[in-house]
């Protein structure tokens, strides 16, 4: 897991969430995928990899390997919440070279995360996005609008070559989805919700509640990593997290239909 988002810890500490939010933010700099999966959907020995150049790290796909290969390879991204946020939008930077299809860019709501993507309904969204025209260029995609998708949702990446359609290779490098927090789901309350010194493998922090709740410890890109409850009133609670990297993260506090949220930095 790696995000960019870095704010010193006394800075996080007790800081709110912002109206402009980040649902995901990926740069591969860590020489990995990420976030990300890939699925080869055809095509055995080609797929979508971490890569770099220089000072440049990405993901790239090339269907080009001793002559045209056929191949159909999906780059996926993790879940992402659509129902707390609104004005959802992705961007993204692209290269390209050779010659071939573009990249198609594809949302889908009931994809499950696991099985072969071509299982799920896809919407396209391609049309809104600006392409590399070669050369190795590195282009903003422009901001693509995904303000109407709701419920969990995920974000793809579909290449395709043959010999008829021949091998374009593409490259990818930092994928945002920025969002407002919907104000009327997510509250920042100081005296309901106070984190106390997140410290290396734990984070402690102590909430008062008026009904009984529930606690979750969320990454950057919306995925719940550890879950509890909350009793009414106060409670001190310790949430263990040895095996969770250092970075930013999101405890969110759900009671009844309020929601209260907080940034923190586990060191």
């Amino acid at each position: 897991m790696k995000k960019t988002l870095l704010l010193p810890a006394a800075c996080l500490a007790f800081s709110a969430l912002n109206a402009q939010d980040v649902l995901l933010n990926e740069t591969f700099d860590d020489g990995t995928l990420g976030v990300f999966t890939e699925f080869s959907a055809e095509g055995d020995d080609q797929f979508w990899a971490a890569r770099s150049f220089g000072d440049r790290q990405f993901a790239q796909m090339n269907g080009f390997d001793d002559g045209v290969q056929d191949n159909e390879d999906w780059l996926i991204s993790p879940a992402l919440n659509m129902d707390q946020y609104a004005d959802e939008v992705l961007t993204f930077e692209n290269a390209a070279n050779f010659n071939g299809p573009d990249l198609e860019v594809l949302v889908s709501t009931n994809y499950d995360g696991e099985s072969d993507p071509n299982t799920a309904d896809w919407t396209d969204l391609s049309d809104q996005v600006a392409f590399s025209g070669g050369g190795y260029e590195y282009v903003s995609s422009g901001e693509i609008n995904l303000s109407g998708f709701e419920g969990t949702a995920y974000l793809a990446f579909k290449y395709v070559s043959s010999n008829v359609l021949q091998a374009k290779l593409w490259q990818l490098d930092n994928i945002m989805v920025t969002a407002s927090v919907l104000s009327s789901t997510v509250k920042h309350n100081p005296g309901l919700l106070r984190i106390i010194n997140p410290e290396n493998g734990g984070l402690h922090f102590t909430a008062e509640l008026p009904i009984e709740g529930t606690y979750s410890v969320l990454n950057l890109a919306g995925q719940a990593l550890y879950r509890g409850r909350l009793p009414k009133g106060g409670a001190a609670v310790r949430v263990a997290m040895d095996e969770a990297p250092k970075g930013l993260y999101i405890l969110s506090l759900q009671a009844g239909q309020q929601q209260y949220s907080r940034k923190f930095w586990l060191p």
